[in-house]
């Protein structure tokens, strides 16, 4: 039986809240769990990455609807397995481009996708609070993805983080991108490069502002739903 598209959108508008949610969970799963078994040498781990990838696919197409979105997460995807092909052939530092390029398409495609949905009219759901936190994983992503770029071109930018072609190095990008987000640094990787220590004060900024203009922006749409209703 083929889905009209007014089922479609039915569908789309039933299931997008709680796919923020699955969303979430998958990206979370993906960074704090496959990617620290990547750095202990857990190989397989990166196949379990693009199978979350595929789901991730799903997930995107029903809350946004957006064929250009299907078609960023699609590349990230292709990227990724081009770099783990590459990586498994002859190790090179092509295998670190290839997989940053495809963070920083995945982290702002999943960024606009989230946040429209996130901060939509209408009411706020436990969902979209989930879904909230899926933006701040998008921004550190994105940062992880712009940090790589840096280490890879200038091998000092950063004191404490020493660039290989090995995944540990996404392990310690990915910790590194959180103590600064959070403003928590611990100090045992620093940045040296002023476009290095540049990117850190972007993201340490985002990192105190956001939580203020989360809570302000979903207050608004609650308030604004009920006088509605």
């Amino acid at each position: 039986m083929k889905m009209t598209g007014e089922q479609f959108r039915r569908l789309q508008q039933r299931l997008s809240d709680p796919l923020l949610t699955a969303l979430t969970i998958m990206m979370a799963i993906l960074m704090f769990v496959v990617a620290p078994l990547q750095a202990v040498g857990v190989l397989a781990a990166h196949h379990f990455g693009i199978a979350f990838a595929l789901l991730l696919l799903a997930a995107v197409f029903m809350v946004s609807g957006s064929a250009i979105a299907v078609a960023a997460i699609l590349l990230a995807i292709m990227l990724t397995g081009v770099a783990t092909t590459l990586r498994l052939q002859q190790p090179s530092i092509i295998d670190i481009y290839l997989d940053a390029s495809a963070w920083l398409i995945a982290g702002v495609t999943l960024g606009v996708v989230v946040f429209r949905a996130v901060f939509a009219r209408g009411r706020v759901t436990v969902h979209r609070i989930v879904g909230a936190v899926q933006f701040y994983l998008d921004i550190a992503l994105i940062f992880v993805a712009l940090f790589c770029f840096v280490a890879l071109a200038v091998p000092d930018a950063f004191v404490g983080l020493e660039v290989r072609n090995n995944l540990a190095l996404v392990d310690k990008l990915i910790y590194f991108s959180f103590m600064t987000l959070t403003s928590v640094g611990y100090g045992d990787i620093t940045p040296l490069h002023p476009f290095a220590r540049s990117l850190a004060d972007i993201e340490a900024i985002i990192g105190q502002l956001y939580p203020a203009t989360l809570l302000a922006r979903l207050v608004t749409l609650e308030l604004e739903h009920r006088r509605a209703t």
